[in-house]
């Protein structure tokens, strides 16, 4: 694998990734769906699309389905264990993106954004099935899931690492977003679904 712009970690926790996958595809006749779970920031995207352009898979961004009806003030009034498990609309993303790739159709979906009224793009994603659906986003492998997500990936990175990453990314401190959600990830990360609850961890520090 030649992947010179990533750097040797991230190379290897691919590499990993891959070689796990195709263990477990091989004799299955049906789509397997990989969660890539991790603290904003791990590096999550970086690595379903390194490995999606080795196996041909179809990602799902998770963020894709944030649940745009909460306000941020709405947001404040619920404890940690409601953020983790309400801030994805789980049920859009299994109805419009899940249900039909598992049965080998195409998933068509407006994508969260943080510009329109409704809080959804105006523009259509359409994803293509394949063997292999990854999606991509903190909280994937929430227990809600368990029935369509066959795989669990951890990808393990320092908190002051990660909130590097995050900051860089956005541009700035991003005080009032780690406010609210990083009490909500340490959370997730070490009581709704600790490291050992991963079937596979891998780090990308």
């Amino acid at each position: 694998m030649e992947n010179n712009h990533l750097t040797h970690k991230s190379q290897e926790a691919v590499q990993s990734i891959v070689s796990a996958i195709n263990h477990h595809m091989i004799s299955r006749t049906n789509p397997l769906v990989v969660s890539l779970d991790g603290g904003s920031g791990a590096g999550k995207s970086t690595l379903a699309a390194e490995v999606a352009s080795h196996l041909g898979s179809t990602v799902i961004q998770c963020d894709d389905f944030f649940a745009s009806t909460i306000t941020d003030d709405e947001w404040d009034t619920y404890t940690t264990e409601e953020k983790c498990r309400l801030c994805i609309d789980w049920q859009r993303m299994r109805t419009e993106a899940l249900l039909p790739l598992l049965a080998g159709e195409n998933a068509r979906y407006c994508p969260f954004s943080f510009s329109s009224s409704n809080g959804l793009a105006s523009n259509l994603v359409v994803k293509e099935p394949s063997e292999v659906i990854i999606l991509d986003g903190i909280y994937s492998s929430l227990l809600e899931l368990t029935d369509v997500v066959h795989f669990t990936i951890l990808v393990d990175v320092l908190p002051n690492v990660r909130r590097h990453r995050h900051n860089l990314r956005e541009g700035n401190e991003d005080v009032a977003w780690h406010r609210r959600w990083d009490p909500a990830e340490d959370y997730y990360f070490s009581v709704l679904r600790p490291r050992t609850s991963f079937d596979l961890i891998v780090n990308n520090q």
